[in-house]
């Protein structure tokens, strides 16, 4: 009987997931090229092989990440009819993207408290000139148009916007706790009904405030 193995590239994303998920729990300089090789069921020669050293292949996870993010966050902004709806399909899309990249928060957080954000500097710019732009611009176009209050400055809304499903995801073990779900209880259908609460939060924080009679 013929053997089957894996592709190239599903050995790649293999690496790159047992990477990922190594990376954020024990942070980068912990982490062995030997380790990861294990996590993946790869030989560690072939991580050398497909990124040439760990810090090449610690770039490689942060960029797939933010690449992802992106793509499909920029979609939802294009696709959206109003500046509410992009919001509130910028934030479910978001929540999406994370529940299948549930440690993408901690390795951000990771890099930003071990590296200062050093390895992650041209993704950071990445996201400010694609999804972060794009999404000031989208606010800045309901605050033209009145729908949006105009005294909100946009770029503080955008990071609102963005750190509300930032924040519950790095917190879900404590959340559960607070739900009396204990640290592994918030379930994806509950991440899923904050992120559409998220959306409509934001949406009420930057709509114009009624005027009492």
């Amino acid at each position: 009987m013929a053997t089957t193995t894996a592709s190239p590239i599903s050995a790649r994303d293999q690496i790159l997931d047992a990477a990922e998920s190594l990376f954020a729990r024990k942070g980068f300089d912990p982490t062995t090229i030997k380790e990861i090789g294990a996590a993946a069921g790869q030989n560690p020669a072939l991580l050398y092989y497909y990124f040439g050293s760990k810090e090449a292949l610690y770039r490689a996870v942060l960029q797939r990440i933010v690449a992802g993010l992106v793509a499909r966050g920029t979609a939802g902004l294009e696709s959206a009819r109003t500046p509410a709806d992009a919001i509130r399909t910028l934030v479910t899309t978001q929540v999406e993207f994370l529940l299948t990249h549930p440690s993408a928060p901690k390795l951000f957080v990771r890099e930003m408290i071990d590296h200062d954000a050093r390895h992650a500097e041209a993704m950071i710019l990445q996201v400010a000139t694609g999804l972060f732009g794009r999404l000031c611009a989208v606010i800045e176009q309901g605050q033209r148009s009145g729908v949006f209050r105009s005294d909100v400055e946009a770029r503080f809304a955008a990071v609102s916007c963005i750190a509300q499903v930032v924040y519950f995801m790095l917190a879900r073990p404590a959340v559960g706790v607070f739900f009396g779900l204990g640290p592994d209880g918030v379930p994806d259908a509950m991440v899923r009904r904050f992120g559409r609460h998220a959306g409509d939060f934001a949406i009420q924080a930057l709509s114009p405030r009624e005027r009492s009679a």
